[in-house]
């Protein structure tokens, strides 16, 4: 929670400090990671921790975000007063991606179906996806595309929070997990080597491709192992 508060207090700051708001939410990321793991180690889980861990992950992979893309947008925008004329629209995307972590985290609580995988993108996923596209990637299809980029990626970003696709989770509960997991690693090394922090882009990327098309060929290889039994 204080590594999204700590992002939002940056995010509306001087802009050159705007890339240490990425960093909290990368805390904010580690954390997450982390805290469930922790808790299912010293059996400390309870319905209050994983509500509380809702609201620490709209917060910091929703609200936290979206703030650092609508920045962003200002920075493109011919006059901060653009936010309230005929460029509204272009903030209101960022807004539905924040509501959209607000609805799959809700859901998610409640999902008997999300215990061992996900249906839908994980909200830190996409959060990091939003934020390093808007830091990192904003100018790379040039600056006169950055508006429709941002939108066109807070918006994909909340569809694929909500659409209930199976992505499989970090979690090594079996080989096709342990595939994911190998896969990412292997990514991340020349990844980061060459891009550093915008390498978490590509990587969510590869993660969206890889995580349907490793559970296929993983139930496929089963299924052939079970017949040549």
């Amino acid at each position: 929670m204080l590594s999204g508060l700590c992002a939002l207090v940056i995010t509306l700051g001087p802009w050159y400090y705007i890339e240490t708001a990425f960093y909290c939410i990368l805390l904010a990321a580690a954390f997450d990671l982390f805290d469930g793991m922790v808790a299912r180690i010293l059996k400390v889980q309870s319905d209050f921790g994983k509500e509380f861990d809702s609201l620490c992950d709209v917060v910091s992979f929703g609200v936290a975000p979206a703030m650092i893309t609508i920045r962003t947008l200002q920075q493109y925008m011919s006059s901060v007063n653009d936010l309230f004329g005929g460029n509204l629209v272009y903030f209101i995307a960022p807004l539905l991606f924040a509501l959209a972590a607000g609805i799959r985290l809700a859901h998610f609580n409640t999902d008997t179906k999300q215990t061992k995988n996900f249906r839908g993108l994980p909200s830190p996923a996409a959060g990091l996806l939003l934020a390093c596209t808007s830091l990192y990637w904003a100018e790379f299809y040039g600056s006169e595309n950055v508006v429709l980029i941002l939108s066109g990626t807070s918006l994909l970003a909340a569809a694929l929070m909500l659409i209930p696709f199976p992505l499989l989770s970090l979690k090594l509960h079996n080989a096709s997990n342990v595939t994911m997991a190998i896969v990412l690693l292997l990514l991340a090394v020349p990844s980061f080597l060459l891009l550093r922090f915008a390498a978490f882009t590509l990587l969510i990327i590869s993660y969206i491709i890889a995580s349907p098309l490793i559970t296929y060929f993983g139930k496929l290889f089963s299924k052939t192992g079970e017949s040549n039994s």
